[in-house]
């Protein structure tokens, strides 16, 4: 299951209670169920197999 706090468009604000939803423009919280608009902050693909494809 992937979280709001795995998300691009999620922002941890120090001075307010909760985070910062980008996609809903709403207070949102890190460990809360992604939405559909979640997008991954890092890839989940294999460097090796990206090196194979570019023709390196």
């Amino acid at each position: 299951m992937s979280k709001c706090g795995q998300c691009r468009q999620f922002t941890r604000t120090r001075e307010n209670q909760k985070d910062f939803c980008g996609a809903w423009e709403q207070p949102t919280m890190a460990d809360r169920q992604a939405c559909d608009f979640f997008a991954a902050k890092k890839p989940s693909s294999n460097p090796t197999s990206l090196a194979s494809e570019s023709g390196s």
